[in-house]
C-alpha cells in the first residue's frame, strides 16, 4: 500500500502517491534510481517492459511493487499499467520518472510541495530553462512540440516532452488513450491534450537538463516518434476544427504576456495571429506549401557561389558564449568562398549577456585566416529580417549579396530578401541536404516563414505603409 511521504522529503499533506518507473534494458542505471527513490515513497513500482538484459534481477531484492511486460509492448503500455496498479492501491498522486538517469529522484520534494499548493493539477519537471545543456535539435523539437501541444491543449505546456511528472490520480480514473506498443512516445504528449480538454491545469517545476555522454542511447526516435506525435496532434486539431480557442489561450495570450517587453510589438502579434488564422482556414495547407518550399530550396541551392564580391552570413545563437555548429558551418562556407577583394559581413546582436554573434563571428574568421579588415561585423540584428536590412545598408546599392546559411534558412532569407527587392545569391553551407537530421528545423522554419509571408501579403492587399516600410 502506499505510504505517506516523510517530513524531511517535503511540506505535503499527508497524503498518498506512488513513484513509477518504467524501464526497459535498464539493468545499469535502474538499481540505483530505485534506491534513490525509496527515499521519498516505499510505494515504488518498477514496471519491467520485457527487458531482455537483468533489469527486473536487479531490483527483485528491494522492497518495490515489482511488475514485468511479456513480450515488451511499449513505453505508455509500462506506464499505464504502472499507473492503473497505484490508483488501484489508494494511491492519490503518481509520480513518473525515468529509468536511465535522465531525472534525478532528489527533484521529487519540488514536485511534491507543488501538489500540495495545486492538488488538481499535472506537475511537469521542465529542462528548457537550461538550454545550454541540451542539445540544440533537442532543443528546438520541443519547444517545437511545445507549441502544437499547447495548442491542442488550450494551455500553455514548458516542457511536453519530459517524462518526469506527478499526476492527479481523479485525472488518471478518468481517461482512456491508446497505449499500444507504437504510441510509445505520443502518450506522454497526448496526456497534456487529454488533460486541458477535461479541465486540469499543467504546472512546471524547474529540474536540471541531463545529458550525460555516459547515459545509453534514448530509445526516442526521433524521425519517426516525432511523425506519430504530430499525426496525433494534427488528429485532435481536427476533431475540435482546429480549435481557435486552444491557439489563444495556449499560444498566443501567454507568448503577448511573455513578450511585451521585448519589443515584439502590436503589429507582430497582429501577423502572428493573422499568421495562425491562416493555417486554420487553410487547415494546415499554406503552412504545409511553406514547408514544401523550404525542403525544395534546401534541396536545390548549390554549396557554392562564382567568386562573390559580398558575402553575408547570418547569424545564430551562440552557446555558452561558444559558436554553435550551424554558425559554424556557415561561417567554414563563408572561408571557402572568400577570395582576395572580397568582403565578408557577419550580423547578429549579443543576448543573455554574451559577446554578439557578428563579433564571435568575425572573429572566427580571422583565426581562419580571413584578413581582418575584410570581415565586417553588424551587431544590432535581432532577427533574419533585421539581419538583411542591416547588411543592405552596409552594401553599395544594387550590390548583390551572396547569402551563406544552413539549408533549411535559406528559403526564408530568399522570400525577405525578395520582399525587400535586395539582389541575393544563395549558398548553402552543407554539402549535402540531410531531411530528417532537420527536421525539427524545418518545421520551425516554415513556421515563421509563414508568419512572415501572411503580414508581407497582408500590407500589400491593404496598402498599410508602416507595415510595408518595416518588411520591405
Amino acid at each position: 500500500m502506499p505510504t505517506k511521504p516523510t517530513p524531511e522529503a517535503s511540506s505535503l499533506e499527508p497524503r498518498t502517491f506512488a513513484i513509477v518507473i518504467p524501464a526497459y534494458n535498464e539493468s545499469r542505471t535502474i538499481r540505483d534510481i530505485a534506491q534513490r527513490a525509496l527515499k521519498y515513497s516505499s510505494y515504488v513500482i518498477i514496471v519491467d517492459d520485457g527487458s531482455t538484459d537483468d533489469t527486473a534481477e536487479k531490483v527483485r531484492d528491494l522492497p518495490v511493487t515489482l511488475l514485468q511486460n511479456q513480450p515488451n509492448q511499449g513505453k505508455a503500455a509500462a506506464m499505464w499499467r504502472g499507473m492503473e496498479a497505484a490508483v488501484k492501491n489508494g494511491a492519490e498522486w503518481v509520480i513518473t520518472i525515468d529509468a536511465d538517469g535522465q531525472h534525478r529522484p532528489e527533484d521529487i520534494p519540488l514536485f511534491l510541495d507543488a501538489a500540495a499548493a495545486h492538488p488538481d493539477t499535472i506537475i511537469i519537471g521542465s529542462r528548457l530553462h537550461d538550454r545550454e545543456t541540451i542539445p540544440a535539435k533537442r532543443y528546438w523539437a520541443n519547444r517545437f512540440a511545445n507549441f502544437w501541444i499547447a495548442w491542442a491543449a488550450g494551455q500553455p505546456v514548458s516542457d511536453s516532452q519530459s517524462g518526469f511528472r506527478l499526476y492527479p490520480a481523479g485525472f488518471l480514473e478518468l481517461i482512456d488513450l491508446d497505449t499500444s506498443k507504437e504510441k510509445g512516445f505520443v502518450f506522454e504528449s497526448e496526456i497534456l491534450i487529454e488533460a486541458g480538454w477535461r479541465s486540469y491545469g499543467n504546472l512546471s517545476v524547474k529540474i536540471p537538463a541531463i545529458y550525460d555522454e555516459n547515459l545509453r542511447e534514448s530509445h526516442f526516435r526521433s524521425v519517426k516518434d516525432i511523425q506519430l506525435i504530430t499525426h496525433m496532434v494534427a488528429r485532435r486539431l481536427w476533431q475540435r476544427h482546429m480549435y481557435l480557442p486552444g491557439l489563444y489561450r495556449g499560444v498566443i495570450a501567454p507568448a503577448l504576456h511573455k513578450h511585451q517587453r521585448r519589443g515584439l510589438d502590436k503589429d507582430g502579434f497582429f501577423t502572428l495571429a493573422l499568421s495562425l488564422l491562416g493555417i486554420w482556414l487553410g487547415r494546415g495547407l499554406t503552412y504545409a506549401w511553406q514547408l514544401y518550399r523550404i525542403t525544395t530550396t534546401a534541396r536545390q541551392t548549390p554549396a557554392s557561389a562564382y567568386l562573390p564580391a559580398f558575402i553575408v552570413v547570418p547569424g545564430h545563437r551562440l552557446q555558452n558564449s561558444a559558436i554553435s555548429e550551424d554558425y559554424r558551418q556557415r561561417l567554414d562556407r563563408a572561408v571557402m568562398l572568400f577570395h582576395d577583394g572580397a568582403r565578408i559581413i557577419v550580423t547578429g546582436a549579443a543576448a543573455d549577456n554574451e559577446p554578439s554573434e557578428a563579433e564571435a563571428g568575425r572573429a572566427y574568421l580571422i583565426r581562419q585566416g580571413v584578413p581582418a579588415d575584410s570581415v565586417q561585423a553588424e551587431e544590432h540584428s535581432t532577427n533574419t529580417l533585421e539581419n538583411l536590412m542591416h547588411a543592405r545598408e552596409m552594401l553599395p546599392p544594387d550590390a548583390t549579396m551572396t547569402l551563406v546559411s544552413n539549408r533549411y534558412h535559406l528559403q526564408r532569407l530568399k522570400i525577405m530578401a525578395q520582399g525587400m527587392n535586395i539582389p541575393v545569391e544563395l549558398c548553402a553551407a552543407e554539402n549535402q541536404w540531410l531531411a530528417r537530421e532537420n527536421l525539427p528545423a524545418l518545421l520551425w522554419e516554415a513556421f515563421f516563414t509563414h508568419w512572415y509571408w501572411a503580414g508581407r501579403l497582408f500590407s500589400r492587399l491593404t496598402g498599410h505603409q508602416r507595415m510595408l516600410q518595416r518588411i520591405t
